[in-house]
């Protein structure tokens, strides 16, 4: 057996490898802050959800796990036996959900009774494969508290997510006490330091804005945590983040006396993949396509890709008709206050909703993207930490189901490689001319991440190549995988070569 590598946390503090800089000064806090406080330090999930009988009732659209499958060409890659097998995907929450393995077998039962064969289809199964860790002990859950239900539901859409899409993985769900920026820094650093997968999913974040508003204590955190991603660089671990479900402006109009467009950090991390959201309409099975405009009330099986906009939930309800359009979701994406341009970056160019456009100098989010609406949306996900022992089931959207998926799909990724992809960002970015050609990408063109619609602050443009909402796009999965697999086997075998030199 392979004896783990474990790293001292002394290499931590030798890791700072990026200038940062830093923008504080003209973050000041406004009186009409609805919920929060500002400079909180309080990361925040990516999660929201409708309840799945009320609004399946009404028309509204939803996809199931055999339709998201067959949408991002995933069925290929299982035909092949590449299903995650070997590999184990990690998960980063907050409080975490006493009803998780409970909520995770009746997904199982429900996506099995629609299209799909998932295993771990017993409770012992189910607890020999998801594995959960608690770094400063396990958080006594309180149901009655909002925050805490919020993330319960957040744990179970990453957890039902990996598991659809990496159904031969295990899963490691690392839990931090609470949802301060350092408690979820030190449950990252833990999978890190400890290797406990190839690959980590972080379906939250907190603005860039609040960040700074914190002052000194903002931008310690924000080192401790670049160090940890880029530690994790060093590792061959990939770490993917959420851009973020309130638009490009990540809520900054309603914290701040002058507003600006920013991120969700760690999405802005140049180490971290950010995953920004889309909205997907597909083929059906009886001809009808969605997101014509032609909503009818009925229920449609979706059997192939048709297209995706940025994502935006109002917008995609206008664009198929539907006759309730809000905004439930719309995915961040936007240029980041702290952290240079990297080299892979270089040529993009960032369009304003309003057309105009210029070229970016600092990292900007987002790098890829996956379906985010609840409109369009994973159902059924059941979620009992509130009614324990009757599970509801909801339609569960925005970028947190990107997170895990990319990670789900990395895992695929990594058994047929049979090593770590690592850090992939460079990659993606210097070949995506090729991957477009190849149809490893869907270039998403339609739509914007205002947030909310019509605000007078413009959000970004999803245009043609690269965009702040969608990034590079969403995966073709069938040709994706072993492309990257290609491309980042000469990375990884390169680096194992200097090692053994330097021994």
């Amino acid at each position: 057996m392979k004896k783990r590598q474990y790293i001292s946390l002394a290499l931590l503090v030798c890791l700072f490898v990026f200038t940062l800089a830093i923008a504080f000064g003209n973050a000041t806090i406004a009186n009409e802050a609805p919920s929060v406080s500002v400079g909180s330090l309080k990361d925040q999930p990516t999660v929201e959800a409708v309840n799945f009988t009320k609004y399946t009732a009404s028309g509204f659209l939803y996809n199931t796990v055999a339709e998201l499958r067959a949408a991002y060409d995933l069925n290929p890659l299982y035909a092949r036996g590449l299903d995650g097998s070997g590999q184990t995907v990690v998960i980063v929450d907050a409080f975490g959900s006493p009803t998780i393995y409970q909520d995770l077998l009746s997904f199982i039962t429900w996506q099995n009774s629609h299209g799909v064969n998932l295993p771990w289809t017993t409770m012992a199964e189910v607890q020999r494969h998801l594995r959960i860790y608690y770094p400063q002990g396990e958080p006594v859950f309180n149901a009655s508290d909002p925050n805490q239900l919020s993330w319960s539901t957040e744990v179970t859409l990453d957890v039902d997510m990996v598991h659809a899409i990496a159904p031969g993985a295990n899963i490691a769900l690392v839990i931090a006490l609470n949802d301060s920026d350092s408690t979820m820094n030190y449950a990252v650093q833990y999978a890190v330091i400890r290797q406990l997968g190839c690959v980590i999913s972080q379906s939250w974040g907190d603005p860039e804005w609040d960040i700074a508003a914190s002052g000194q204590s903002g931008f310690a955190y924000l080192m401790q945590a670049n160090a940890v991603y880029a530690l994790a660089a060093q590792l061959h671990i990939t770490v993917f983040a959420s851009a973020g479900d309130w638009g490009a402006s990540s809520l900054s109009q309603y914290y701040i006396s002058e507003p600006y467009n920013s991120p969700l950090f760690p999405a802005s991390d140049p180490f971290v993949t950010a995953v920004g959201g889309t909205n997907l309409f597909m083929h059906c099975s009886n001809g009808y396509n969605e997101g014509t405009g032609s909503w009818n009330n009925e229920t449609h099986t979706g059997i192939s890709y048709y297209y995706e906009v940025a994502g935006n939930d109002y917008e995609a309800m206008v664009a198929d008709g539907y006759p309730y359009p809000s905004d439930i979701v719309t995915t961040g994406g936007a240029m980041s206050a702290f952290f240079p341009l990297p080299s892979w970056q270089r040529g993009i160019t960032m369009t304003y909703a309003n057309g105009t456009s210029f070229t970016p100098t600092m990292r900007c989010v987002s790098d890829v993207s996956f379906d985010s609406g609840v409109y369009g949306g994973l159902g059924a996900v059941p979620w009992s930490a509130a009614t324990p022992g009757s599970p509801l089931y909801y339609i569960v959207g925005g970028t947190s189901a990107g997170s895990p998926f990319w990670s789900a799909l990395t895992a695929v990724a990594c058994q047929d490689a049979g090593h770590n992809l690592g850090y992939i960002n460079p990659q993606l970015y210097e070949n995506r001319a090729t991957l477009y050609s190849m149809g490893a990408f869907h270039d998403i063109t339609t739509g914007d991440n205002t947030f909310p619609t019509g605000y007078t602050m413009p959000g970004y443009e999803a245009t043609r190549g690269w965009d702040a909402p969608t990034g590079i796009g969403s995966p073709n999965a069938a040709i994706l995988v072993p492309q990257i697999v290609r491309l980042l086997r000469y990375q990884y075998h390169d680096s194992l070569y200097s090692s053994l030199q330097s021994k």
